[in-house]
């Protein structure tokens, strides 16, 4: 982990609707108290990156060194529905779709340690592609 990095927590939204005065805010917080680590769990709409906020403040923070991510927001299944999605920013979503690609990592001690990636050497027994299924529901 990190075990001298500095976290903190930021309240910024109140309510259902909030400024975006108020996530520049949070955000030039964390830049200015020495944050090593920025998590923004906050989506709006899509817009140009000169026009978003958030893509904007997070660029700053990256300038200066801070590791940011961002929670994307999904209103799909629609193409473009994804948000916070700045290539600056390591955007992190989760999905409905039951799948997991296994993926085992050998040491040079021959150790093994099974996990999950989507990276998938040709000529690997699972690098067959198999299709997508999506299963209509938008649960």
């Amino acid at each position: 982990m990190a075990p001298y990095a500095h976290l903190a927590v930021y309240k910024v939204c109140f309510g259902l609707d909030w400024p975006e005065s108020d996530i520049l805010t949070g955000l030039d917080a964390a830049v200015a108290d020495g944050a090593d680590v920025i998590s923004i769990s906050i989506g709006e709409e899509n817009m140009p990156f000169f026009e978003d906020s958030i893509a904007i403040a997070s660029f700053a923070a990256i300038q200066k060194g801070i590791f940011v991510s961002c929670a994307t927001g999904n209103s799909g299944p629609f193409n473009g529905t994804a948000t916070n999605i700045a290539p600056w920013v390591l955007t992190i979503g989760v999905g409905t779709t039951d799948r997991k690609i296994k993926a085992t990592k050998k040491l040079g001690n021959n150790k093994e340690f099974d996990g999950e990636s989507l990276f998938q050497p040709k000529g690997s027994p699972t690098s067959t592609l198999l299709p997508l299924v999506y299963d209509g529901s938008n649960e």
